[in-house]
């Protein structure tokens, strides 16, 4: 079976924001949410600033795709900081399958401005994932025990994230569309520095600088956003919006992965089955 490449960079994403966000989870308790999302942006811009002083094109924007680059960057912030803030909480079983359903989002959107037509395998492929994605990120039994005992919070941040990011992701594609992927991602990731220093000022926050094996896994975590985010980047100049964000957005399926092998964390039945809805899925989106 041959994958094109716009599914294959696509995947490259889904493993890399799937190691990074198992990585953050790491040192957030260590931190802070606040501390871990700036250093893993500050680390994450620094490739992006090298790559694009390679391929730099002086910016021709229209005044509509300005505002488009602006809300996709501000969304994606929100999308980062109420992430964090929910894994800071504790309550990852409560955000994680909220987060995850981003693509939901970013595909109804594609389907209606971009007109995107699927076969009906990948319909089926990205009904799959979806499916997987929900049972493979939730442990229904803690789910449960976290609303009994008022440790729901997290379900708000988890759905503004889930908003945030599947409006910025679908507005990758006219962006990248426009001045290229390693371009969109150089202002996307502008936008986001200048909106967390701004938040990190106004929040009056003091950053406390982290020990060094705490510095080298949210650094790590950095850099694989940045090829996460490239990868995807360039994944939408040869592959659909919506099946692209249907595969990136199997991510903690990795993360859940990650922590079974790791941290002996148990699966349970439900995830276990998801990991699998989640794998079948990806194989009918690739044959399509």
């Amino acid at each position: 079976m041959a994958l094109n490449s716009g599914i294959l960079l696509a995947i490259t994403a889904m493993l890399g924001w799937g190691v990074a966000d198992f990585l953050a989870k790491k040192v957030i308790d260590q931190i802070g949410y606040r501390t871990s999302i700036l250093l893993n942006q500050v680390v994450a811009f620094v490739p992006v600033l090298l790559i694009a002083a390679l391929f730099f094109k002086a910016p021709s924007f229209s005044p509509g795709l300005i505002g488009i680059t602006v809300l996709a960057g501000a969304s994606g912030v929100i999308g980062y900081v109420f992430l964090y803030r929910g894994f800071g909480k504790g309550n990852v079983s409560v955000v994680t399958p909220i987060t995850s359903s981003w693509s939901v989002i970013t595909v109804l959107l594609a389907c209606f401005f971009f007109a995107e037509t699927l076969t009906l395998l990948q319909i089926v492929g990205i009904v799959a994932v979806f499916t997987g994605i929900f049972f493979a990120s939730t442990n229904f039994a803690e789910l449960k025990r976290s609303f009994k005992q008022g440790r729901s919070a997290g379900a708000v941040d988890g759905l503004i994230a889930m908003v945030a990011w599947g409006i910025s992701y679908v507005l990758l594609k006219p962006i990248t569309s426009a001045v290229g992927p390693i371009m969109a991602l150089l202002y996307i990731k502008i936008l986001t520095m200048a909106a967390l220093f701004s938040w990190m000022g106004a929040s009056v926050r003091k950053i406390s600088l982290p020990t060094k094996m705490i510095f080298l896994f949210i650094a790590a975590a950095g850099l694989l956003d940045f090829f996460a985010f490239l990868a995807f980047n360039v994944s939408l100049s040869t592959q659909f919006v919506s099946v692209s964000s249907a595969i990136v957005a199997t991510s903690p399926a990795i993360t859940i992965a990650l922590a079974y092998v790791f941290l002996k964390e148990r699966l349970v039945s439900n995830q276990k089955l998801g990991i699998i809805a989640i794998l079948v899925g990806l194989v009918l989106i690739s044959i399509a």
